[in-house]
């Protein structure tokens, strides 16, 4: 992600960073079912969910992006074995580069093992 993709996320997220985390929770959900939980909360009377966070797990990290105040608020976390051994508070702007240079490593895994599955099958 260039520095101006990243730039124009941000901005998006500051001016109405609760539609805009919604929104940015499910495409990953619907991208990544498995390694994405979205978090969410319901009023008293109220009938509908509303996104206060999203968490995506890829491999020794776990990623979360919260509302906290009206705020992003970014965690990564390493992850061993399901614990949480050390978390760190990031600048949502590093987040997100973080969080796309680590799906771009787990993509380019994912192309390397079905290449070498086709030319099994294929001999």
């Amino acid at each position: 992600m260039d520095f101006d993709t990243q730039a124009a996320w941000f901005r998006r997220f500051k001016a109405d960073a609760e539609s805009n985390l919604k929104a940015f929770a499910l495409r990953l959900k619907e991208a990544m079912p498995e390694l994405v939980t979205v978090q969410e909360s319901r009023g008293f009377f109220s009938g509908a969910a509303k996104v206060t966070g999203v968490t995506v797990e890829l491999g020794e990290n776990r990623y979360n992006l919260a509302l906290d105040g009206g705020r992003l608020k970014a965690t990564i976390a390493m992850v061993v074995r399901g614990i949480a051994l050390n978390t760190k508070n990031v600048d949502p702007a590093e987040w997100f580069v973080r969080l796309g240079e680590e799906t771009k490593k787990a993509s380019e895994h994912a192309q390397v093992l079905s290449r070498s599955l086709t030319d099994f099958m294929a001999s």
